[in-house]
């Protein structure tokens, strides 16, 4: 195995752990308000199309529409967070440690606090909308019982400006049905990111860093005999070496006994 490969492997059995416990709580919560964006945006859906055939000034699916942006930005914004923390712990883990460890910490922490605030407020402001048109919200969409019990779950959590995190918790069992309806994004997002992220290591030429990381061996072993000599010597023979086709091994013929 590889020196990175041994360092990534014992990140996975350590310190992932920890990390992946203390940000379970917000990758709960962000999953439990996640599933009930969907039923919103149907229901704005369905008022749009009430007010125009009743050709209404005052627009509540506008209302709706405003408060629901901003609760999945902000939303988003906590899931960057996250995923930046979890990044960062992986970085810094395994390969240049931050100049100021603790400071770097300390802003990480800082940053995802004020994001989850701002979550909070937002989803405050729109879950009291839903309870004022909570049974117009059932009635229009024919929501099954799972989907009015989150529904419900969340107006409760957020009835106040701080958030019941208790309440919130007797709808964890919810949260394996609404993973399960978000497959196919995040199927999408991780085949672009990789997609992505490999085309600009290819415009930029880091594809060579994975190609020599991966010659193991012979990487090695050319750096090793081309290191003696000056640097334009030295990248001429290394290069020499590190492009030469390998020898297949061949095993020496034993000798039969007599």
């Amino acid at each position: 195995m590889h020196e990175l490969d041994k360092a990534i492997f014992k990140f996975l059995m350590s310190s992932s752990g920890t990390i992946a416990s203390n940000l379970k709580p917000y990758l709960s919560l962000a999953l439990e308000i996640y599933g009930i964006f969907e039923i919103i945006s149907k229901f704005i859906q369905w008022r749009r199309e009430v007010e125009r055939k009743r050709r209404l000034r005052k627009s509540l699916a506008n209302t709706f529409q405003k408060k629901l942006d901003k609760a999945k930005r902000d939303l988003e914004q906590l899931a960057d967070d996250i995923a930046y923390a979890f990044g960062a712990l992986f970085m810094y883990s395994i390969t240049i440690p931050p100049f100021e460890p603790k400071e770097k910490a300390q802003r990480i922490v800082n940053q995802i606090e004020r994001d989850y605030k701002e979550l909070t407020k937002s989803m405050y402001e729109l879950m009291k909308l839903v309870r004022r048109h909570r049974n117009m919200i059932i009635d229009a969409l024919d929501l099954d019982e799972t989907q009015i019990l989150l529904l419900d779950g969340l107006a409760i959590a957020f009835k106040n400006k701080t958030p019941d995190i208790e309440s919130l918790t007797d709808y964890l069992p919810l949260i394996a049905e609404e993973m399960q309806k978000s497959e196919k994004e995040r199927q999408i997002f991780s085949q672009e990111l990789g997609k992505q992220i490999g085309k600009f290591n290819s415009t930029y030429g880091l594809v060579i860093i994975n190609h020599a990381l991966g010659i193991n061996r012979q990487y090695k072993q050319c750096f090793k005999k081309a290191a003696r000599y000056g640097i334009e010597e030295f990248l001429r023979r290394f290069n020499e070496c590190r492009t030469r086709p390998k020898q297949k091994y061949v095993p020496p013929k034993r000798k039969k006994r007599l």
